[in-house]
């Protein structure tokens, strides 16, 4: 992989300019007192919508990491697969290594 050598700005996964740019303008948003507007804006206009909202907010949250049961007591998305130790076989024995010829 080259090193980046150009003049272009990016600094690949720890882009501290966009990040310091993202800071101003998120803080200078939540000064300016249009947040209740914002959020007003986007609220559901009807049953319909605000049902889809919800349903899609699920689907997402049940992709989400977390503990067993979320911080809302909801089940998780998926189950955690179980930790063994290394060399451990499935069924609990530990199987004979082979004696290879000429080692």
């Amino acid at each position: 992989m080259k090193p980046n050598t150009s003049k272009s700005g990016i600094q690949g996964e720890g882009n501290y300019d966009s990040a310091k740019k993202y800071d101003e303008e998120t803080r200078a948003f939540a000064e300016s007192g249009k947040v209740e507007q914002a959020a007003r804006a986007a609220a559901p206009r009807n049953a319909q919508e605000q049902e889809d909202m919800q349903r899609r907010e699920r689907e997402g949250r049940s992709h989400a990491k977390g503990d067993a049961k979320g911080e809302r007591g909801e089940e998780p998305g998926r189950p955690k697969p179980t930790k063994e130790a290394p060399g451990k076989h499935p069924d609990g024995r530990n199987p004979i290594p082979e004696k290879v010829p000429g080692r």
